[in-house]
């Protein structure tokens, strides 16, 4: 959200192994590039610098948007004067509102007519399975007499064939279609439910900060900058084989305990060949184990949130949801020359352009090298900014070639061969966009912020108040008098004297002290002049919060109010809805990643022994399953509106036949918020435990005590009460009308 260097470098994630395998980093990186690669850097280069300076406006906006966001003024608004951070406040607001929780995933299989035969009509299903049920009473029938007729089967001669239904071939091909189907289908869920667990423990074990923390993260930026970034890659880390390097660790100790025994037994010509025989056999041992094939040690999805300004399009990208138009696609790191090294395996040395930790050239001031860092002009003088100690380097998609490039800036060759993406997702790039506030314009790419449009409304409510605060100090109460009237001990008394303080004066007593000092006529203070009602109701106009939605309270009608909470939550709903589409768009290519690039040894480990997963093509991955986010389960719920309104559908929902009762326990405990899984607690056939209660009741021995059944007149059939007929007794405390004679 703010614009901290330290932030910034600690923010973005480097394409260690997610990205740079160890099979790419290794002496080949040293040979010197070819003239055809030096061309092909210089081109890439000058396309990210032109980039660059096509959006250097929309740069700048951006860091000036989290200065108002971080302090409540711009660069011109001393910081002696009056502020008062509604924008901050606005946008801590709205992250809260929109963000509340991890999203649930859902896979989804692709809408496909699994069934070449039947048309997934019940009847004829139903229909199908009498035919062939009729075929096996037949069948059955022709054995039966076969069986009970000796004569029947002569020599040589075979049953006779069973009378089979018409249609019997055709219920059969029905039937065997209906199932190969319904196996497909189960097939699928239960790597769709697979999917789900794996997504779900990937968003769980993020580092450094957890899912849910990097996405408000990436909320706020949207609402600072009006963008925000996620990008996906992959990471697989290598590793001997724990037993292995159990063993190994082991064999080490041994080694070195035997190497001090056969310094400390020099003498002993016979122990000491002893030693080092043993010595040199655990020696092989070691060399062997170390030998041994590296296992993978863990691997799993990993997100990475980029910074808003770190982030270049093409400049010829007409939308930044889904990036539509643009042809390739940068992202900047600042490294230093040591990581570098260690990533990519590179020594730079000194063949690379300073960057400063602010992402400025450091080493060079004049103006054909400003374009290539539009970051904020450096307070310091020209020649002397100190020394960068940092390189720039540029991750360069390019969609039309289908390749990636590295590049550091000031730096010949690539710092990585050219290769394909080493994540595949639909859009190439695996890069989304977050905005909530887009609008259609042919000259700006980059949306405006919520910051931004309450730039004119945080000044002019600064300057309101600042200038009541000035009002107030020029309405202070003064004093004249004559000169000559008070001594110098006398006016420093009186422009410093405590209040309920007394003391003489060196005056005439016979002359009153209103005649001698006198108050100056100041204006009063108008508070009409400085009203922020107006700003405040342009703040509800502008971007759909209201002096309650910051926490402050709000005058006007209950009506009135609830008009205006009604508003915020519909704008609300509006960018939940944005959020969702966000994240739904994210998790479909995380899903298409998990079945390309994680192990089935590590989907079962992860999932259990019961996993699924499929060995596909790319395209098979594409178009058999897909991950989304079930709506609203990352914003806040409105429970009691929730609550209320499912309590009035309820009592309809449980009278309609075929409602499956386990739906019913899910979607309350939905709208309860709770996270209980039910699949432990229900069991298929088993009735509900007010059943099972009324089952084990014990039923009465006397059949009077048990009204139930007793007919329909029930309880009047029981025993007489005592002084009257059986049943017809009149009511405890009544008089009982004398039959006619």
């Amino acid at each position: 959200m703010f614009d901290d260097p330290q932030t910034a470098l600690a923010d973005e994630a480097p394409p260690t192994a997610a990205e740079v395998t160890p099979e790419q980093v290794g002496p080949a990186k040293e040979q010197a590039p070819t003239e055809q690669e030096l061309a092909l850097q210089r081109r890439i280069s000058k396309t990210i610098r032109e980039d660059k300076r096509h959006f250097k406006k929309a740069f700048e906006q951006m860091r000036s948007d989290m200065r108002v966001a971080m302090r409540g003024h711009d660069k011109d608004w001393s910081d002696d004067k009056y502020k008062a951070n509604i924008t901050g406040r606005h946008v801590k607001a709205k992250t809260a509102a929109l963000y509340a929780k991890n999203p649930k995933a859902v896979a989804r299989r692709a809408d496909k007519i699994d069934f070449k035969i039947w048309n997934e009509d019940q009847q004829s299903l139903l229909m199908a399975f009498q035919t062939m049920q009729a075929a096996q009473a037949a069948a059955q029938m022709s054995q039966a007499q076969a069986a009970g007729d000796p004569n029947a089967l002569a020599a040589g001669a075979t049953a006779p064939e069973p009378q089979l239904p018409p249609g019997f071939a055709e219920a059969r091909a029905l039937i065997q279609d209906f199932q190969e189907g319904m196996a497909a289908r189960m097939q699928a869920q239960r790597i769709a439910k697979t999917l789900e667990k794996l997504f779900a423990h990937a968003i769980k074990e993020q580092q450094p900060l957890g899912f849910k923390e990097s996405m408000k993260q990436t909320v706020r930026r949207a609402c600072t900058t009006g963008v925000g970034y996620v990008k996906l890659c992959y990471q697989r880390q290598m590793g001997p084989s724990p037993s292995v390097e159990y063993r190994l660790n082991d064999s080490r100790v041994r080694l070195e305990h035997l190497k001090a025994l056969i310094e400390a037994q020099q003498g002993d010509e016979g122990s000491v060949a002893d030693l080092e025989a043993e010595a040199a056999e655990i020696e092989a041992m070691v060399e062997s184990l170390s030998a041994e094939p590296e296992i993978v040690t863990s691997e799993g999805l990993v997100f990475d949130f980029p910074q808003s300004t770190r982030v270049i399009p093409d400049r010829l990208c007409r939308s930044l949801e889904g990036f539509v138009g643009a042809r390739h696609l940068t992202l900047e790191y600042l490294y230093t020359p040591e990581e570098v090294k260690e990533i990519f395996g590179v020594d730079l040395g000194k063949k690379f352009k300073p960057y400063l930790a602010s992402g400025k050239l450091a080493d060079d001031t004049s103006e054909s090298y400003q374009h290539q860092s539009d970051m904020l002009d450096s307070e310091e003088p020209a020649g002397e900014q100190p020394k960068g100690d940092l390189c720039l380097v540029w991750e360069y998609f390019d969609k039309a070639a289908g390749l990636v490039y590295y590049i550091c800036d000031g730096h010949e060759g690539f710092l990585k061969p050219p290769a394909a993406p080493d994540v595949y997702v639909d859009q190439f790039w695996p890069v989304w966009a977050l905005t909530f506030n887009a609008v259609e314009s042919e000259d700006e790419l980059f949306p405006p912020s919520d910051v931004a449009l309450l730039r004119d409304i945080q000044k002019e409510y600064n300057r309101s108040r600042d200038g009541k605060r000035e009002h107030r100090r020029a309405a202070r109460p003064r004093w004249v008098f004559s000169k000559g009237s008070f001594t110098d001990e006398d006016l420093s008394w009186l422009g410093t004297a405590p209040a309920f303080s007394a003391t003489g004066l060196n005056i005439d007593p016979t002359k009153d002290i209103k005649t001698q000092l006198q108050a100056v006529p100041v204006p009063g203070v108008d508070p009409n002049l400085y009203d922020v009602g107006e700003i405040m109701a342009d703040l509800q106009y502008v971007v759909g919060n209201s002096t309650a939605g910051l926490g402050a309270p709000q005058k006007g009608t209950a009506t009135a109010n609830s008009i205006a909470a009604g508003a915020n939550a519909t704008a609300d709903q509006s960018a939940v809805d944005d959020l969702d589409n966000f994240l739904t768009a994210i998790v479909r290519g995380a899903g298409q990643i998990l079945m390309r690039e994680m192990s089935e040894e590590t989907v079962v480990k992860v999932v259990g022994p019961g996993a699924v997963w499929p060995e596909m093509t790319l395209q098979e991955i594409a178009d058999e399953l897909s991950l989304e986010i079930e709506a609203g389960s990352t914003g806040k719920p409105n429970q009691a509106v929730e609550i209320a309104n499912w309590e009035k559908m309820l009592p309809f929902i449980m009278q309609m036949q075929g409602i499956s009762p386990q739906w019913l326990a899910r979607e309350t405990l939905r709208r309860l918020d709770d996270r209980m899984d039910l699949t432990d607690a229900l069991v298929d056939s088993l009735p509900s435990i007010v059943a099972q209660n009324r089952q084990a009741q014990a039923a009465p021995g006397d059949p009077n005590a048990q009204p139930d059944a007793q007919g329909h007149n029930g309880a009047a059939n029981g025993p007489a009460a005592p002084g009257g007929p059986a049943g017809r007794g009149a009511p405890m405390g009544a008089q009982s009308k004398a039959p006619p004679v």
